[in-house]
């Protein structure tokens, strides 16, 4: 069973209803109808299991932290919304813990690459880069794995 289909499993046992869709306009949106959410998802949109992967956990962030805004929502709600579901993603599906342990299996003389860390942990490089901001303090410039620079933020 690949991680994105254990996620599906998992979600599966939530609250949250995962509707296939075929738009390729939207591939992923969450909502709430009445008192349940709902994801609807198009897995044919995305090439790799790790895209997949991000988006789901992305949407269902959306779903467990209330962070649903409407198209014509102002600009800085929605980017409010966002940041609220991806902190909430990396928090759930990337404990830093779980992000330290790549770390140190991923270690080479140069450091970390940010693509083996995403290979390592099934995700993509832009979903590591925003775990490592998640991560670090907005003053440090640089996350640290056993005393070497991972990535610059």
């Amino acid at each position: 069973m690949t991680q994105y289909e254990r996620l599906l499993d998992d979600i599966a046992q939530s609250a949250v209803a995962i509707i296939p869709t075929k738009s390729h306009k939207q591939p992923a949106k969450s909502m709430r109808i009445g008192h349940d959410y709902a994801i609807f998802f198009n897995e044919t949109a995305y090439e790799t299991d790790a895209e997949r992967v991000v988006e789901v956990v992305h949407e269902k962030a959306h779903c467990d932290s209330g962070a649903l805004y409407c198209i014509d929502s102002p600009f800085e709600m929605r980017e409010r919304c966002e940041y609220r579901a991806w902190k909430r993603a990396v928090h759930d599906f990337l404990p830093v813990e779980k992000l330290l342990e790549a770390c140190r299996a991923c270690m080479t003389a140069e450091g970390v690459a940010v693509y083996d860390l995403a290979e390592y942990l099934g995700v993509t490089p832009a979903f590591v880069v925003k775990a490592i901001e998640v991560y670090t303090l907005r003053e440090w410039d640089s996350f640290y794995c056993a005393g070497r620079v991972v990535g610059k933020v």
